[in-house]
Formats: structure tokens, C-alpha cells, sequence
């Protein structure tokens, strides 16, 4: 498994951190840090899976986003956007973090847990209270770029604008809404870094597969607003970015090999697409031969020592508990399939696209930049 812990989200993120003279975790981008120079107002525009292979699929050359095109960068790993909008959010990597993945194993829980919503995983019943504290937040608590940003520069003012309901007063609307929110920010402001998140083209990959009409729509829909939204700021630099790619996708069922999946000793975890593995202590032997025997053209199986030594899911100093997650093995997608255990939960999922795996297509983001 090849590794690209360079010229990342994480690498991006520091580059915002430098700009605005806050503390840095990790080297910044060259290109970037150059297209930033002399601006005061900021905005990083993050449209959900819509890496370089979306972007290229549905964009001519010519086109706004694409004209306005200055580096490719590459994800997390794995490239999925717990992971991905996290890193780029800190400055940090999933490693670092803690959040490696949609769901999580959490060795006090003994279960696995979806960070954003503190949900069971395989029963998705909620483990915790209205008003309590997220799970992901308290074993995994992060500083996040605008709390950086302010405690060393009293002049710049912070947002972030994500969609309703992931944010409880976002816009429901891309162009009207979301133009209008973020605009009043930019022009209240003499100096700023916000943060725009819409969760599209994401959502329809998912239901719908890479090559659907829907997809399209949106795509165009976020140039739309890209374009928009900068021709009401010309004062204002803004970075086009994504969290990953997406490939359409097919589902291997673990269950369909019982003598394998009887080698497992906890509920598979992380992602479909990087499954984390626990194997009974005395059968890891026989398990990497069946394993290999049935998916190994689909999948590269890496123990959690070549885990740690490859650094997969990043450089820097562990989050307490984070290595317990990995299990004993980590199954990374090399082609189009994921992997489940039907047997390992309540209800059924049908996607049709997916990420997090270990493809090109999943992993490089086109970063443009622009301003009037």
C-alpha cells in the first residue's frame, strides 16, 4: 500500500494556519501559501465528494472551477469524510485526531461508534442523551482552525457555514441561502476565514452511483454557487476543495464464507471500503490464508504493525486509544468492492457509489483557487 501523508488536506490546513500567523502542525503547500498572500478575507468551499475524478467527469477544461485550478492534493486516509473534513479542520491527521473513520471501535464501549453521532454502529441505537457531550468529542477532543485562528489574531473574525440541519441555522438552499449567508459574513468582516460545507454531491453518489443525471445537476449547481458567490466578493480569496473522490460500488457480504468470518472475534468497524479486522488471538494464521484465498484480488490485508510502520493513517503522535481501533488487521479496497457482515447488523444499506478505499479515483482532490 502506497502512502501520501504529503501535499494533503492536512498540508492545506497549515497553509490557512501560516497565512494567519497561527501555530502550525504539519509543512503548508508551496502553491498555496503563494496564492494567499496580500488577502485578508478567506473562505475554504468544501463540496462533499467531489474530488479530481467528479470534477474532471463532469467540468469541461474552460469551466469556472477548472480554469481557476492550481494543485492536486491528496485525501486522508482513509479518504472519507469523518477523516478527511477532520484533518482539514485541525491541521492534523486522522492518526493524530482519532477520527480514522465513519465508525469507530471504542474499547470501552466495546462497540462500534458512528463520531458523528454517537449511534451504535451495527444496532444504530443512540449512546447518548439529548444535550450530553458527543462520544467522539470526549475521548477525541479537537482544536479546530478557527480557534487557532482567533487566539493569535484579534482581528480575524471565524465561521463556518454547513448545511441544514448539519448546522441548525445553515442554509437549505445552495444558491439563494447559502450565497446570502456566506456573502453577509464576508462583507460584515475586514478581516475573516470561513468555512462552507455542503454535503452534495455526496449525497447522491451514494444513492445513485457516480454516473447519474443527479450528480451532474449538482456538480454544476456548486459552480453555480462558486461562481456567484466570488463575483459578490471580489475582495475575498476563495479555495475550492472536496474531502475525496468516489468510484461506483459493489458489496462483498463476509458472511458468504462462514469459515472465515468464524475466525473474527468482534463485529467488523471503520469502513466498508478500510475494514478494520479483530481475528481470535490463535487463528490469525489461518484467517490471512482464507482471507487472501477469497478477496485478495479485491483487497490488500495489512496487519496493524504494517499499519503503524507504513503510518497509513498519518504522521504525528497517536490519539489515546486510537490504535485499539485498528483491530489486527486493516482490509483496504483496491478495486471497486467493499466489504460487510450481514450477520452484524439490524437494518440494510444500498449505495451505489462509496470512498474510503484505496483508489486514485477516491483519493486525489483538484484544489482551485480564485478571487475577482
Amino acid at each position: 500500500m502506497k502512502v501520501y501523508n504529503k501535499n494533503s488536506l492536512v498540508n492545506l490546513a497549515n497553509s490557512i494556519l501560516k497565512h494567519f500567523h497561527a501555530e502550525t502542525f504539519h509543512d503548508s503547500i508551496p502553491e498555496v501559501d503563494e496564492k494567499l498572500k496580500g488577502h485578508k478575507k478567506v473562505v475554504a468551499i468544501l463540496f462533499d465528494g467531489m474530488g479530481q475524478n467528479i470534477v474532471r467527469k463532469y467540468l469541461k477544461e474552460n469551466s469556472f472551477i477548472r480554469s481557476h485550478y492550481v494543485t492536486t492534493i491528496n485525501s486522508t486516509f482513509p479518504p472519507t469524510t469523518a477523516a478527511a473534513t477532520t484533518a482539514f479542520l485541525t491541521g492534523k491527521f486522522p492518526i493524530e485526531t482519532g477520527w480514522i473513520g465513519w465508525d469507530t471501535y471504542f474499547k470501552d464501549y466495546d462497540r462500534n461508534i458512528i463520531l458523528f453521532r454517537s449511534m451504535d454502529y451495527n444496532t444504530h441505537e443512540f449512546l447518548i442523551k439529548e444535550g450530553e457531550q458527543n462520544i467522539a468529542d470526549k475521548y477525541y477532543p479537537t482544536r479546530k482552525l478557527f480557534e487557532l485562528i482567533e487566539e493569535v489574531n484579534n482581528n480575524a473574525k471565524v465561521g463556518a457555514i454547513l448545511r441544514y440541519p448539519i448546522q441548525q441555522y445553515g442554509p437549505k438552499t445552495l444558491l439563494f441561502a447559502g450565497v446570502k449567508k456566506l456573502t453577509k459574513f464576508l462583507k460584515e468582516n475586514d478581516e475573516c476565514f470561513a468555512y462552507f460545507y455542503w454535503d452534495s454531491p455526496d449525497r447522491e453518489m451514494h444513492e445513485n452511483g457516480i454516473d447519474h443525471w443527479k450528480v451532474k445537476y449538482q456538480v454544476h449547481k456548486a459552480q453555480r454557487f462558486i461562481k456567484k458567490v466570488a463575483k459578490k466578493n471580489p475582495d475575498t480569496l476563495f479555495i475550492f476543495l472536496a474531502d475525496h473522490g468516489h468510484i461506483n460500488f459493489k458489496l462483498f457480504d463476509i458472511c458468504d464464507h462462514e469459515d472465515l468470518y468464524s475466525l473474527l472475534s468482534k463485529p467488523m468497524s471503520m469502513e466498508k471500503r478500510t475494514a478494520s479486522l479483530f481475528v481470535k488471538e490463535d487463528k490469525k494464521k489461518e484467517f490471512e490464508e482464507l482471507f487472501n484465498k477469497y478477496y485478495g484480488e479485491y483487497f490488500e490485508l495489512l496487519s496493524k504493525k504494517e499499519v503503524l510502520d507504513i503510518k497509513l493513517f498519518g504522521e504525528g503522535e497517536p490519539a489515546k486509544g486510537v490504535v485499539d481501533a485498528f483491530g489486527d488487521y486493516i482490509a483496504i479496497a483496491k478495486k471497486e468492492y467493499g466489504i460487510y457482515a450481514s450477520k452484524e447488523f439490524s437494518y440494510t444499506e444500498h449505495f451505489k457509489g462509496h470512498h474510503a478505499g484505496g483508489t486514485d479515483e477516491e483519493r486525489l482532490i483538484d484544489i482551485s483557487i480564485f478571487s475577482n
